[in-house]
């Protein structure tokens, strides 16, 4: 089952990781070591990100809204009662030309509340996730693999077959828990993504 490997301060269970990152959401089973919520663009649905500073997701959403309806894009949709957006991907949705709707989300991205991480925090998560798998291996998960870093993205990737272990058993998720203290105060047990 693969995971979004990206973070975000969404709702993540049970291993939710920075209050910072962005993208899709996806679930493991409960109680397992992940579950991540991804970045958007301003063209993409509203679930999952990281919120910008200063207010709920739902009212950025709002806030973009208004701004893409200023800046030439009249019919642009607001979120809905969900607090999700419409998938945007063309002036022709919202009755405008391709151009004109670029020029608005170019305007408006400040406001969009999903935004991508930085170079220097993919750089201290990779350097926290590297830490956390040393405590794992310390604990008696001696395959415990480090984490991966690729397209702004960094995951634990964990075969159960090659690995040796299973992410959702109780044993592994103690162990998790107990070597949650090498990571920043807050930001959880980081997501990963497992395959047979």
């Amino acid at each position: 089952m693969n995971n979004c490997p990206c973070r975000g301060p969404g709702p993540r269970p049970p291993w939710p990781r920075r209050a910072r990152v962005a993208a899709v959401i996806t679930v493991m089973a409960a109680a397992a070591l992940l579950a991540a919520a991804c970045s958007g663009s301003p063209s993409s649905t509203g679930s999952g990100g990281s919120p910008n500073a200063g207010g709920s997701a739902t009212s950025q959403l709002v806030a973009y809204t208004q701004c893409m309806r200023s800046h030439g894009v009249p019919d642009y949709p607001g979120p809905d009662s969900s607090g999700q957006m419409p998938k945007i991907t063309s002036g022709q949705q919202v009755g405008v030309s391709d151009s004109r709707l670029t020029a608005a989300q170019g305007a408006c991205q400040d406001l969009w509340p999903y935004q991508a991480p930085t170079q220097a925090q993919q750089r201290q998560q990779l350097t926290d996730d590297v830490k956390f798998a040393q405590c794992m291996r310390s604990h008696g998960v001696p395959n415990f693999p480090d984490p991966t870093s690729s397209d702004g993205r960094v995951e634990f990737v964990i075969s159960v077959s090659r690995d040796g272990f299973d992410p959702h058993s109780p044993q592994i998720i103690a162990k998790a828990h107990e070597c949650q203290y090498v990571l920043p105060a807050g930001t959880g047990l980081p997501s990963v993504t497992v395959s047979p």
